[in-house]
């Protein structure tokens, strides 16, 4: 009996969100940040993003995609390795002006999780534990429910939280995505 309802679950959950224009997905993908700050040398490191996402579409152009991704953002300042973790949240909306292509811009919030520098340590409690800015970019919508994209965040908070130099993120991403079951 148990498992006759758990496929009844599993086979009608995909159908009745298919029927309401949601979808759930997974994604990852990799991200080149750096920061923002006055008088130093900063270089990219490639770095990573992973988390899932839900696809809620109003019509067949326009949606939202609220995500949680973990997000590392990896930089080095002046040849010393600077590590950033955060949880990101951003929520986009989405316009598809056809169907295989859709743009998408909207807000991401960022909390820290983790703030280590090269050879220094633990610097977290240095920097601001949350982050706040813009994210836009645009995805392909391939069969059997894959996507990839491209977007950029362009970080508004100012993350220092010791002294009057502004720090802001600045994170260039790239992905691949599932949606697993539902609509894209």
């Amino acid at each position: 009996m148990k498992k006759s309802f758990l496929f009844l679950v599993m086979f009608l959950v995909p159908l009745v969100l298919q029927s309401q224009g949601i979808g759930v997905g997974i994604k990852a993908g990799a991200n080149w940040a750096n920061q923002d700050v006055a008088n130093v040398d900063i270089q990219s490191v490639t770095d990573y993003h992973i988390g899932g996402f839900v696809n809620v579409n109003f019509s067949d152009k326009w949606g939202i995609t609220p995500e949680v991704l973990y997000s590392a953002y990896a930089s080095e300042w002046d040849n010393a390795k600077v590590d950033l973790d955060y949880v990101a949240i951003p929520v986009m909306l989405r316009y598809k002006p056809i169907n295989l292509l859709s743009l998408e811009a909207g807000p991401q919030f960022s909390f820290l999780t983790k703030a280590n520098v090269e050879n220094v340590g633990d610097v977290k409690d240095q920097l601001k534990s949350n982050d706040f800015g813009l994210a836009f970019g645009a995805g392909v919508h391939l069969p059997l429910g894959f996507s990839a994209g491209a977007r950029y965040v362009l970080g508004f908070s100012d993350i220092n939280d010791v002294s009057s130099e502004s720090i802001k993120n600045r994170t260039f991403q790239i992905y691949v995505g599932w949606t697993i079951f539902g609509a894209k």
